[in-house]
């Protein structure tokens, strides 16, 4: 056989190898903006580290974006194709003509705690009191409003709201009796009771709809990309599946994305955000979407006539619902 039989047999070899090989079907480049280094935000950073984008065939980059509007930016100039970010952030660009839109969720409802001084034992012990948020408008200061209703205090008139920025500078302020109660999160609630706080609210046992931790892409990348948005969401369910199912290696991903190996810290926080508020279905949530609606409308009455259902696209986790995919995941 001569040398120029074997250089062909060679590359059809070679060609054949490769079309065989897993590594060789080209994956899927995504790059992936999240807004924030948080629980709420961790099945992304699971999807890659447990390998379930790789098992889909993607490539995913995720690249941390402080805060939603940077995200924003970064997905709408083309940089990224979607954004973890928070869901009143996304409504409010898409009202202002931003091509955002909600296609899942990891987080439908406040996990925050109302914790206070421990001469401070009931709730109807704050009227006349002050409660630290982060700043007016933010998600902080809407739970809290929506809390106090729900067990019969009107923010407006029984406390005074005082606006104090971090979660560091909140409990900094409650230590030193500038305030009464704040709001607080995982896994801070730990610290917290270990340091006499009373846990006045758990807003997670209450379920007050909001759409806090959203998947958003543009409805363009959708149009173009329908494909790799469908086996993204897919990826992102089988890593919330795992967050919930698979403790010991959950926290130890977590231990490397929150940087503490605090293990009574990162019980904590599985035990309140993975097992307690990520849901097993990420649908965004219309009525979280509708609480995002009526406070927006108070300043601004045209919001009245816009839908939740115009800032979301279920469909795709409606067709892994449809598909029996959840049910198989969960083997109910």
């Amino acid at each position: 056989m001569t040398n120029a039989h074997w250089t062909k047999i060679t590359c059809l070899f070679v060609f054949l190898l490769a079309l065989a090989s897993p590594a060789s079907a080209q994956s899927r480049k995504v790059n992936i903006a999240y807004t924030a280094t948080s629980p709420y935000q961790a099945p992304l950073i699971i999807a890659r580290e447990a390998g379930f984008f790789k098992k889909h065939g993607l490539d995913v980059s995720p690249i941390l974006t402080p805060g939603g509007s940077l995200g924003f930016q970064a997905m709408l100039g083309g940089d990224v194709a979607m954004v973890l970010a928070d869901g009143s952030a996304a409504v409010t660009g898409n009202l202002a003509g931003a091509d955002i839109v909600i296609i899942a969720s990891f987080l439908n409802t406040f996990p925050y705690s109302l914790i206070s001084l421990p001469e401070i034992k009931k709730v109807d012990q704050l009227v006349g009191g002050k409660v630290a948020i982060s700043r007016f408008g933010s998600a902080t200061d809407l739970s809290v409003r929506m809390a106090l209703t729900k067990v019969g205090l009107n923010a407006e008139k029984d406390v005074v709201l005082l606006q104090i920025g971090t979660q560091t500078a909140r409990v900094a302020a409650l230590q030193s009796k500038n305030v009464q109660a704040t709001i607080i999160t995982p896994p801070f609630t730990l610290t917290a009771r270990k340091m006499g706080y009373n846990t006045l609210i758990d807003m997670a046992r209450l379920n007050i709809p909001f759409e806090l931790t959203a998947v958003l892409t543009t409805r363009a990348f959708i149009k173009s990309q329908r494909d790799t948005v469908g086996t993204v969401i897919a990826a992102l369910a089988e890593a919330i599946h795992f967050y919930k199912t698979e403790k010991e290696p959950s926290i130890k991903i977590l231990s490397k994305y929150l940087q503490t190996t605090d293990r009574e810290a990162l019980d904590e926080t599985y035990k309140e955000i993975a097992l307690k508020v990520v849901p097993e279905k990420p649908y965004p949530t219309l009525p979280g979407i509708q609480t995002i609606l009526d406070e927006l409308a108070q300043k601004n009455p045209k919001v009245k006539t816009s839908r939740p259902e115009d800032f979301v696209d279920m469909s795709f986790v409606k067709k892994l619902d449809d598909e029996g995919f959840f049910q198989r995941l969960y083997k109910r």
